[in-house]
């Protein structure tokens, strides 16, 4: 029974093997022919713009229900899974706005919504045209979206917050409740846990951009594939960043703005991973759908009756 379906299973799996591939390269090709790096610049300034209102609309949206240095601390942990640097840089100049300005009014969270949205302004050009799409939304519709996806972002942060301050306070009762030996295992279950946090919220993120973003309906299985494997190569980008970030010397070339510098660097490695992702979801389905096109039985010619053939 292995020996007989031993091989076709195999000749399945080498030819998904293969949609992937040339998915991949078809991706890579288009990633350089629609010059994506100069795109992924200008997201990467957008995003750097819209990170400390982002920020602090998270803030003051959060004073309401906890105390807000409790959040700072979980959200000190959210951003150092996300970026190859300490967040302190950002977390010290959000601190020091926010006690400047205290409880902000409703016109002040309205504008810093509006203001954290315009990164999503050029992805969603940018993922248009990945998936060559013609006629862009109405202005109106556009800003509509990046409120939207503003909302969500906002919404996904308090969750993962969330998520951080529980997982927090069992690794602390359990360290407590538990004897000295088994201290090793649960501090390997903490960041365990941690780490499937991070990446399924990364792919939960790069789901809601790929399935949003783009004018056209698109489907789950369209994008499920894409997002996990873009969430993958951001990952591998963010601990490659990390490792080289040393290397760098921004601090020696660029002064007090190094940190800076870097962010903006990373910002930029995040946008050409997301239109890469994106690029890798318009070509791994087409691959796909021919392929099932392809493999699709083709129909037997009618039987012609004994009278017509005479």
């Amino acid at each position: 029974m292995l020996y007989r379906y031993g091989p076709k299973k195999y000749g399945a799996w080498r030819q998904r093997w293969e949609h992937i591939r040339q998915a991949l390269y078809d991706s890579l090709q288009r990633f350089f022919a629609e010059d994506s790096l100069t795109v992924s610049a200008s997201i990467a300034y957008y995003l750097l713009l819209s990170i400390f209102p982002l920020m602090l609309l998270v803030l003051s949206l959060s004073s309401i229900y906890i105390r807000q240095y409790e959040l700072s601390g979980r959200l000190a942990v959210v951003l150092e899974n996300y970026l190859p640097m300490r967040p302190d840089f950002i977390m010290r100049n959000l601190v020091s706005i926010s006690k400047s300005f205290g409880r902000l009014s409703t016109i002040s969270i309205l504008l810093l919504w509006w203001s954290s949205s315009g990164v999503f302004l050029p992805l969603e050009k940018a993922l248009n045209r990945a998936w060559d799409v013609k006629q862009d939304r109405p202005w109106w519709r556009r800003h509509l979206l990046s409120l939207e996806m503003t909302f969500i972002a906002v919404s996904l942060i308090f969750i993962t917050s969330a998520l951080v301050g529980f997982n927090q306070s069992a690794n602390q009762w359990t360290r407590l409740k538990a004897v000295h030996p088994a201290s090793g295992p649960l501090d390997l279950g903490y960041h365990m846990l941690a780490g499937v946090l991070t990446f399924g919220t990364t792919v939960a993120m790069f789901v809601v951009l790929f399935e949003r973003l783009p004018n056209r309906p698109m489907r789950f299985r369209q994008v499920i594939p894409s997002a996990l494997l873009t969430a993958l190569f951001w990952g591998a980008a963010r601990s490659l960043f990390t490792l080289l970030l040393p290397y760098f010397n921004y601090r020696h070339v660029y002064g007090s703005i190094g940190v800076v510098v870097a962010l903006m660097t990373w910002a930029y490695a995040s946008s050409a991973v997301t239109l890469f992702g994106a690029q890798v979801s318009r070509a791994l389905y087409r691959t796909l759908e021919v392929g099932e096109a392809n493999s699709q039985p083709v129909p037997a010619p009618a039987v012609q009756p004994v009278e017509e053939l005479r």
